[in-house]
This record gives C-alpha cells, structure tokens and sequence, in this order.
C-alpha cells in the first residue's frame, strides 16, 4: 500500500481540478506532493472526483480545495434553476436594457445574450431609495404577503433580489428577504453578493449566483459525504479559500475556480525564478487559458462576463480560446482549415480514444509521433495511433494535401489562435510580450510551448514539473481569504485621502475579522478620471494620483493632467497563507539521463529521441529534437531549441 495514502497523520490536503477531459487531483502532505489523473465524467462530474479520491486517500481524512465548472458550465448551457427577480416598481425591464453597449462593434448581426430569467418571472415591489439615500417609500407587510404567495405560485427554485441603490443601503434587500424565506428557496441579495453601485451588473451578478446555487449546493451536498472523513472548499476566483458559508451562499465567486489555481502554482513559480511577471498558458482538453500573472498576485479583474452578461466580482483576468487538445480540426466552406471551439471533450474524446473518427489537435500530435500508445497516464490509458492517422487523412483529404501537412496545419491553427489570446493579454495591455516569460502547462501546453515563444518572441519558455495538474497543485497550495468591498464615490483631495485611511483601516479590521486568526490585509482603491465609466484598481497608500496616472498611461497609453481623479470603491482582501511545499518536482540529482528505445512516427520520418522526465537530472540540457514525456504530459523541444532543468522546471530557450 502507498505509504502516503495509509500512513497517519492530519488530514491529506487535495486540490481538485475538474477539466473538460481529465479531472486532477494534486496531494500535499508533509511538503511533498503526488499526482493523480482520471478521466472526466462529463454527465455526473462528482463522480471522477469520488473515484479520483478513493484511489489516493485509503485511510486518511482530507482537506479538500475543489476547483469546479458546475457552476460555469450551467451558465454556459443554459440549465440553471428556474429563478425569480424581485425589484424596484418600474424596473423590471432594466435587466433586459443593459448598458446598450455593442461588444461587438464592427458585428453586421450582433447577438443579444438572453437574460437567464424570463419577464414572467420577474417581480416588483413599491419602494424607492433615493441616491441621497432617502427613503422615499418601503414596502407594506401586505404587499411582501403578496409578492410571496406570487413566487410560490410561480414554482421558483432561486430568489434574486435588486434594488436601487441597495450597495449603500444593504438593508432594503435584506427586509425583502426576509419576508420571502418561508418560501424555503436560495436568495441572493445583490449587495450582499457585492456591495458596487451599477444597478445592470449588480442585479445581473445576483441573478447567476441565485441560479447556479441549487445546482452548486446538489453538487457540493454530494461531494461532501464522499469527502467524509474531511472537508471540501472551493476556491474563490479570485484565489483563495472561500469560507463555508460563502461557498454555499455565493457560488458565483467560484465560478471561475479552476484557472485561479493555476494562476496560484504560477505566481509561486515566478517568485521562484526571480520574474516579476509571466505568461500562463494552460492548455487543457477543451479551451486553453492565459493570463499574464505577477509575483505578488496584483489586484485582480472585476468586470468578467459570461455568456454575454457581467459577473462583477473579483478574479483574476484570464483570457480563454476554444483551443484545446481535443478540440476538432474540420474544413469550412470556403475549404479553410479550421480548429474548435468544438471539442470531442472527455466523451468520445479525439479519434485515438477509440471512440470517434474526428480529428482533433491531440490526433494530429499523436500522428506525427508526438504523443505514443503507451504516453498518457504511463500508459494506464492507451490509445490507438492507427485510428489518429486515419483520422488525420480523412482530414487531408477534404484539404486536398498530404496527411503530414494537415496534420502539421492543424497544430500550426491552433498555435495561432493561443498566440492571438497571448496578444490579448499583453501587447493589448501595453506590455511587450518579448520582455514576459510563458509558463505552459496544462495535458498540452508543453507540446506548443516552444512555437509559442517563438511566434511571440518570449525570451524563453518555462514547463513546470506536472504540467497536466498545475492548476491542482495551485488548489492545493491556495490558502484561506476573505474580501469586502465599500462603495465610495468622490473625488480624491488631501482630505479625502485622510478620510479614506481612516475607512481603508476600519475595513481591512473588518476584512480580518472575518475572516478570523492571523492573516495579512490589503487594501485596494479603485480610480478613474471625472467622466469614465471604468476604473484602475491601485493599492492603497501614500502618492495614490501619482502611481494612478502611472498605472493608466501604461495600460491605456494616455494621462488626463486636466481632469480630476475620483475615487469609485476600496476593496479589502485578508490571506492566510497555504501549505509550504519544498519544490514543484523531486530531481535525480547525479547522473545521466537515458534516452528511451528510438521509434519512428505513424506518418514515417525520422526517428524520435525520447526522455522520462524524472530520469533527466537536475541540470541537465537536452538539444532538440526531442520529446520530454512525464505521466500528465509531454514536452516537445523543437530543433534549434533546448531544454535546460531545474526545480522550477524544463526552461525552453532558442538557439
């Protein structure tokens, strides 16, 4: 028996990350970690999990940090609970309105996204708060009475409730509510959820939090009996650990929870290496996610949007294509080759699962011998290369090329539209993506690491140890967290910012508090100038308009000396930090690394020079060509490239 898995000792900390193909799971214990791979099970994702964790534990009890898409993905589908809103008189429809923003702009048939809850069931109360926060009217026993026999009638499943000017004046919600909780169905109250002014997106964030709560709280409900002997958290978007009420409370804030781990276990690299910043990559089975992350984890996006309607809450700005191992490579009408968003996902998988005869990246790797028969999971899942190449000549057919080149098109495709996401995040920022390192990981992420450095010019290109199950071992590390937010609005003075001290230290207590123990605070204070509708989160502290309009002409090109500075909110955020771990990946020391038996790729050619990961000392240098193949993933090192490694990883540089 595993000697990890049955000795005793406190609870095995697990990091759980579910993915459209595989579900990782990343075990830290005493400073040393073990990973652990299973298949998805897309129609009941808790199962994997249940399996994943039978496998490791045997007789330990476990804390468990979840990165879930359950959430997500019944947004993205369209399956959420049958939800109600409950609003101001006369506002019903301003959900519907929006911003009347045009995210498309140069869109000919620009798409609306529908709002996730229909006018039948949407609700109104008469009372008003004014903006100089007079109460103008509040609603009479009666009419709450009446509003909750109409909700009952209408069968709901969630409750949302929005009203004006409720992130000053959380209480108006909070008295609504509590009229409506014999009902015995989740309520959000959109302050509650987050206190920002912005009726559209506060009221848009309510309502997708009350409807994935039911879906989440089934899940999480089940989950937690496999879990026992222990506990399960998710964690936030933003990272760290949500506390238990907010998970059950405020699933919306983990909606985007497996990218954060990631962006968690990337960060720990950076400080690792000495970068101030870096490029992450994660390319997993279904899409593939950047970011560009610091060090330090500098404050973090607040204005993500799902399935075209605004999430207002904190997370960090990562940037997702429909790229990913499994995603299909077909031909359009005008005979262009084409790759995803469609993907063959877990189930039936690219065409060397045995399952479909679709071409998919993954297929085009495994044809021109990237990836082996017995490469994924150390063979514990095989796959069939005839059934690839079959595959990718049906492809080439449709082409009228050979099945080499469409088999080297189809990677070339996806190359370009990661490379694309990477413009996203940082020559679309105003940074020069020739100064920022890539960090790839993800199942395929060291198979494009090098021809994505060179495409984009990145001084180098860095493959942690356990690339498939980086985003894991970012949830096993995550420590706990707690974040509150208080509206201000004013123009920033001396003297406001001698009052916003003042308030800044009474939040962040307030933050700490909370969130209980030790912990280091933050503060952060959003600015923009008189007249913009957005804002630039700085942190809080001496020479805030200096280091703000520092902050705006390098993200926007542009500084504003003639107008004011105001101040929108301040946010706090307190952290306990998460388990220690000694290093990323246990090296042989001394040696010389052996090449694996020499084989020839489906698609004929020269024969491939092969290496195990961890037989390759610390220190070692592999010229390419060659393939560096661990049990969650593979490294290509294309020719003129070379991979030197160490503790952080397999550093990719250019000859």
């Amino acid at each position: 028996m595993d000697p990890l898995a049955s000795s005793s000792g406190p609870p095995l900390r697990v990091g759980i990350d579910t993915g459209g193909t595989f579900t990782d799971l990343a075990v830290l214990d005493r400073g040393r970690l073990r990973i652990h791979k299973v298949s998805s099970t897309p129609a009941d994702p808790g199962r994997a999990v249940v399996e994943g964790l039978a496998a490791l534990r045997g007789e330990r009890a476990v804390d468990v940090v979840h990165g879930t898409t359950v959430g997500l993905n019944a947004v993205l589908t369209g399956r959420l609970a049958r939800t109600a809103f409950v609003t101001n008189e006369g506002f019903v429809d301003l959900v519907e309105i929006g911003r009347q923003d045009r995210l498309g702009l140069y869109d000919l048939e620009p798409h609306r996204a529908g709002f996730p809850v229909p006018r039948s069931l949407r609700f109104t109360v008469a009372t008003r708060r004014l903006a100089d926060g007079t109460l103008e009217s509040a609603p009479t026993r009666h009419e709450l009475r009446r509003l909750a026999a109409q909700l009952k009638a209408a069968r709901v499943e969630a409750i949302a409730i929005g009203l004006l000017h409720a992130h000053a004046h959380p209480g108006d919600e909070r008295v609504v509510a509590d009229a409506l909780r014999a009902l015995g169905v989740p309520i959000t109250c959109s302050a509650e959820l987050v206190a920002r002014a912005g009726e559209f997106e506060r009221f848009s964030g309510a309502v997708l939090n009350a409807a994935i709560q039911p879906i989440v709280g089934v899940y999480l409900a089940k989950l937690q009996d496999a879990v026992a002997p222990g506990r399960l958290r998710l964690l936030r978007s933003s990272g760290g650990i949500l506390g238990d009420d907010e998970a059950v409370a405020f699933p919306a804030r983990a909606m985007f929870s497996g990218p954060a781990g990631g962006v968690i276990a990337t960060a720990r690299l950076a400080a690792l290496r000495g970068e101030d910043r870096v490029a992450a990559l994660d390319m997993g089975g279904t899409s593939t996610d950047v970011a560009l992350v610091t060090r330090h984890l500098e404050p973090s996006a607040d204005e993500r949007r799902i399935a075209g309607l605004p999430l207002p809450l904190p997370s960090h700005d990562v940037h997702t294509v429909g790229c990913g191992g499994g995603s299909l490579a077909w031909v359009d009408a005008g005979m262009a080759l084409r790759v995803g968003p469609a993907s063959a996902g877990a189930d039936p998988g690219p065409a060397c699962y045995g399952r479909s005869d679709e071409a998919t990246v993954t297929d085009a790797h495994v044809a021109l011998g990237h990836i082996a028969a017995d490469t994924l999971l150390g063979g514990g899942l095989p796959i069939d290369p005839d059934r690839s190449v079959r595959a990718i000549e049906r492809l080439a057919k449709r082409l009228g090329i050979g099945t080499a080149a469409a088999a080297e098109g189809v990677l070339t495709v996806a190359d370009v539209a990661m490379a694309r996401a990477l413009l996203v995040i940082t020559s679309e920022r105003a940074v020069d993506p020739v100064r920022v390192p890539l960090v790839a990981y993800g199942g395929a992420g060291g198979l494009h690491a090098a021809a994505l450095a060179a495409r984009l010019g990145m001084p180098y290109a860095l493959v942690p140890p356990s690339p498939g199950a980086l985003s894991a071992i970012g949830l096993a590390l995550a420590g706990e967290s707690r974040e509150e937010l208080e509206p201000v609005f004013a123009t920033l003075s001396p003297s406001r910012v001698r009052e916003l001290s003042s308030r800044a230290a009474a939040l962040a207590a307030r933050t700490q508090q909370a969130l209980g123990g030790r912990s280091r605070c933050g503060v952060d204070v959003k600015l923009r100038f008189a007249g913009q509708g957005g804002g630039l989160w700085i942190r809080f502290g001496p020479g805030l308009e200096r280091r703000f309009r520092a902050a705006h002409r390098d993200r926007y090109g542009f500084d504003a000396p003639e107008s004011d500075v105001e101040v929108v909110e301040l946010r706090a955020r307190a952290d306990r930090p998460g388990p220690a771990l000694r290093r990323f990946a246990e090296l042989p020391r001394v040696g010389r690394a052996q090449a694996l038996p020499s084989r020839r790729p489906p698609l004929g050619g020269p024969s491939l020079r092969e290496y195990r990961r961890d037989e390759v000392p610390r220190g070692a240098e592999l010229v390419g060509p060659v393939l560096i193949r661990e049990t969650t993933a593979v490294t290509r090192v294309p020719p003129g490239w070379r991979a030197r490694v160490d503790d952080t990883g397999l550093r990719l540089t250019s000859d």
